[in-house]
């Protein structure tokens, strides 16, 4: 049985919000994988916008379908990213808006 190599913190001083394990560091922690240019964390900001209910029963409906046959990871927010990618892609320019003045 192998060991596991696990060292304390020594030159830290625990942080009030800090748990019982967060004093202890794991050796065997792996690096996070490099992500490409396509796969790079987006930002994403919260948006409120009103949708028909036919939409809104469709949209989990098809989601709820894709989960079934497909992916059980699968979002409404992905769902909606493919569908907006979609109708972008449909447009050959689409033009920046006018800033507004401050």
């Amino acid at each position: 049985m192998s060991k596991s190599r696990i060292s304390i913190k020594r030159d830290q001083k625990p942080k009030s919000t800090d748990d019982f394990f967060s004093n202890f560091e794991d050796s065997n922690e792996k690096p996070e994988p490099v992500l490409s240019n396509d796969k790079k964390a987006k930002k994403y900001t919260r948006q409120t916008f009103l949708i028909s209910d036919d939409h809104l029963e469709k949209l989990k409906d098809f989601v709820h379908t894709k989960k079934l046959r497909e992916d059980y990871n699968y979002t409404q927010k992905q769902a909606l990213e493919n569908a907006l990618d979609l109708l972008f892609e449909s447009i050959d320019n689409i033009e920046k808006r006018p800033k507004k003045d401050s």
